[in-house]
């Protein structure tokens, strides 16, 4: 046992368990280290506890409510790996600048390939003019006219990219 955890408790450790991922962070964390999803307003919990305490105060919520992520971030899992790929509204995909990591393997997404907003409470995604295209749900978009895409959606970037959105 470290010498900092002597004298403690360590079955009452806290995190903050992620609303749309169901990730344990640490009770420092104001983004889940996972998903992004905004954490300021969820009450820390004992390690090992899997859900959040109801909130008195706040009226009774739907299920998919209680997971909906941050709504000025969309998350998608990409199916090759299972990885969640957290894009803001205005945010470009593609093989370069901040998501050159996420896309860098996949030589068929185009540098600049598509582009993810959030307008009147609801998402599009947008072919910024790729090479291969964009699919949502197995049909290609035309590029430059936004697409509306919702939770359990497809997106594909080219053949070799697939994506569901969360």
């Amino acid at each position: 046992m470290p010498p900092e955890a002597e004298g403690r408790d360590l079955s009452m450790e806290l995190v903050k368990l992620c609303p749309a991922c169901g990730e344990a962070n640490p009770v420092s964390e104001v983004v889940c280290r996972v998903c992004m999803t905004n954490l300021s307003s969820v009450p820390p919990l004992p390690a090992g506890r899997t859900e959040n305490p109801p909130d008195p105060d706040e009226p009774s919520l739907d299920a998919e409510a209680k997971t909906a992520p941050s709504p000025s971030v969309l998350t998608f899992k990409r199916v090759s790996d299972g990885r969640a790929i957290p894009v803001a509204s205005g945010d470009a995909i593609g093989r370069l600048g901040e998501m050159l990591e996420t896309f860098e393997a996949y030589r068929t997404v185009s540098r600049v390939h598509a582009r993810v907003a959030l307008t009147d409470d609801a998402w599009a995604i947008e072919d910024l003019g790729s090479t291969n295209g964009t699919w949502v749900n197995g049909r290609r978009i035309e590029p430059g006219r936004p697409c509306p895409i919702k939770k359990g959606d497809t997106v594909s970037l080219s053949i070799a990219c697939e994506m569901i959105v969360l």
